[in-house]
């Protein structure tokens, strides 16, 4: 019975401002509702509370002079926080800086798709499996179906598809380039995503989060960035 792979870089894992987004979503919530609660409704508050004490049990004027430090000191911390907000804001978007240089340049990327032009042949490489004996590329469309599978080389060198099956160009667009390793009895010992390459045509933030844009609009994080070259 022929494998199929398992492993595809079209689910990739969430980035970390994607994991922290519930949370980061729940603190702005928070600053919201503090705010709404300024200086100046605190003293209506306070005005109309001295208006309906009983004149017979006056409030203790010290539990006033506490709400009123309580209120400030909460007030405080809302601006510190906004401010420390502006300033991450801030170091992110200049963080994005030292990436532009990438523009322009092709990339070696791990666990991402390749993208096929129409003409130009894909490139790809594995870092091989010391118990195969027999190696598999398996390429695969976005919405997983198999589009071509062939023989490949077991070890990392860069290797090539031409994009064609049956002597014809396939449809322009994003595939997934995977390994299938079998051992002498064919069975098989392990499959892999190949390191795939393309030019970085952006560097752009995404809910904080800075991506890398390739030929055909592929994405990824920069860590996905194995090595640079003309």
């Amino acid at each position: 019975m022929q494998a199929s792979p398992t492993v595809s870089p079209f689910n990739p894992l969430p980035s970390a401002g994607q994991q922290s987004n519930s949370g980061g979503a729940t603190r702005s919530s928070s600053n919201a509702t503090l705010e709404s609660v300024d200086f100046e409704n605190f003293l209506t508050l306070l005005t109309a509370q001295l208006r309906n004490q009983d004149p017979l049990d006056p409030s203790d004027s010290t539990e006033f002079v506490a709400q009123l430090a309580q209120f400030t000191s909460v007030e405080q911390l809302v601006n510190v926080n906004n401010k420390i907000d502006d300033l991450a804001s801030a170091l992110v978007a200049e963080g994005i800086d030292k990436f532009a240089s990438w523009i322009g340049k092709q990339a070696e990327v791990a666990s991402a798709p390749a993208y096929f032009d129409g003409a130009t042949p894909v490139d790809y490489r594995f870092s091989g499996n010391s118990k195969a004996t027999r190696v598999e590329t398996v390429i695969t469309s976005s919405t997983g179906k198999e589009v071509t599978r062939f023989p490949s080389l077991n070890g990392s060198v860069t290797q090539s598809w031409n994009g064609k099956v049956d002597g014809q160009p396939v449809s322009v667009g994003s595939y997934a380039v995977t390994a299938l390793y079998y051992d002498s009895q064919d069975n098989l010992v392990g499959e892999e995503i190949a390191n795939t390459f393309g030019g970085v045509q952006a560097v752009r933030l995404d809910d904080g989060d800075t991506k890398i844009v390739l030929n055909g609009g592929v994405e990824l994080r920069p860590e996905q960035v194995l090595g640079l070259g003309q």
